[in-house]
């Protein structure tokens, strides 16, 4: 018996049949898989904001129902380290800037190309140290990578990242700790934050020493340090100047109010276009809901209101206050 696998209660597979049987999967299905592999992949390639490419592989039915079997029974049992929050039930980004509240300077690193960093044998590495034989963990590890790295799509990428960096993790929050520095991870971006600045500052060779020596290249275009008087955007939520709350900033609050506002008054109900905008904003308050409950009040509150005005007025009014936000969505 494999002691490792039995002590962490995670499931005995010793053999491609034993695999097999667990997913109800036939063997013959399994290796044919197993094959080809990098086959079961379509790749989309979706555009950034500085007009390069995001490449996203995503799985094909059969292998996308066995890395969730992979994820559900063998990765999401194991722990990872609590500086990261991404991929984490029951945390989110609001989480992740929550810890750094009370600290007025923050330092912020982002790598490149964080999923095709993780090669295959650190894959293979994690499923052996969790006590998979070495053939195992060569199955394993083929049946969540995509030419010999981790394909940013795949069901069992996200999971995998976080176990895999957990000695990343460690490292970084042991030196930060003797130093009075708040550490978060949220998938690639790294958070420090302090009421030092000058600690910071000092910090960023070693750590970036740190996660190079984890086999990671950083975005040097995207390291910042932010401090009160500027914008002190972190993953996504903007932290006032007192640096003890958090919101989306009053900026996309302007534009989200444009796009409600061309919503009431300037599209047809009928139109696709008035469908697409109702889902955009639809999804920006739902996810403010759980992220800046105040901006979520201020905005369900505005568009109730305008609806309300529509409501009420004739359509001579409507074309006079009627504005060109075309621009805008």
């Amino acid at each position: 018996m494999n002691i490792a696998t039995y002590s962490l209660g995670l499931p005995k597979i010793d053999s491609i049949e034993d695999l097999s049987r667990a997913i109800n999967l036939s063997e013959y299905t399994l290796h044919k898989v197993l094959n080809s592999v990098d086959y079961h992949y379509k790749i989309i390639k979706k555009p950034k904001k500085n007009g390069e490419f995001r490449q996203l592989c995503c799985p094909s039915f059969t292998l996308k129902g066995i890395q969730a079997w992979i994820l559900r029974n063998i990765l999401n049992p194991n722990s990872i380290d609590p500086s990261a929050t991404a991929f984490v039930k029951d945390i989110s980004i609001k989480d992740n800037v929550k810890r750094h509240l009370g600290n007025q300077f923050f330092l912020c690193l982002d790598i490149d190309n964080f999923f095709p960093s993780i090669g295959r044998n650190k894959v293979y590495q994690l499923f052996k140290a969790i006590g998979y034989s070495s053939h195992m963990a060569l199955v394993f590890s083929k049946l969540c990578t995509y030419k010999g790295f981790l394909p940013q799509g795949g069901v069992t990428s996200p999971a995998l990242s976080n176990l895999i960096n957990i000695r990343l993790d460690r490292r970084i929050s042991g030196y930060c700790a003797s130093r009075n520095i708040v550490y978060s991870r949220y998938a690639d971006d790294f958070t420090f934050s302090s009421n030092n600045p000058h600690k910071l500052t000092k910090s960023l060779y070693i750590l970036k020493q740190i996660i190079e020596s984890e086999g990671y290249s950083l975005n040097n275009q995207k390291t910042r340090i932010l401090k009160p008087g500027n914008s002190r955007k972190i993953t996504g939520l903007i932290i006032a100047d007192e640096g003890k709350k958090f919101g989306i900033g009053r900026k996309q609050k302007r534009i989200l109010r444009a796009k409600i506002h061309t919503l009431i008054f300037k599209l047809n109900e009928s139109d696709a276009d008035w469908k697409a905008c109702n889902n955009h904003i639809n999804g920006w308050l739902s996810f403010l809901k759980g992220i800046d409950l105040e901006s979520f009040e201020q905005l369900s509150k505005y568009k109730e209101e305008l609806k309300n005005k529509k409501a009420q007025m004739s359509i001579d009014d409507i074309e006079i206050v009627e504005h060109d936000y075309t621009d805008i969505f």
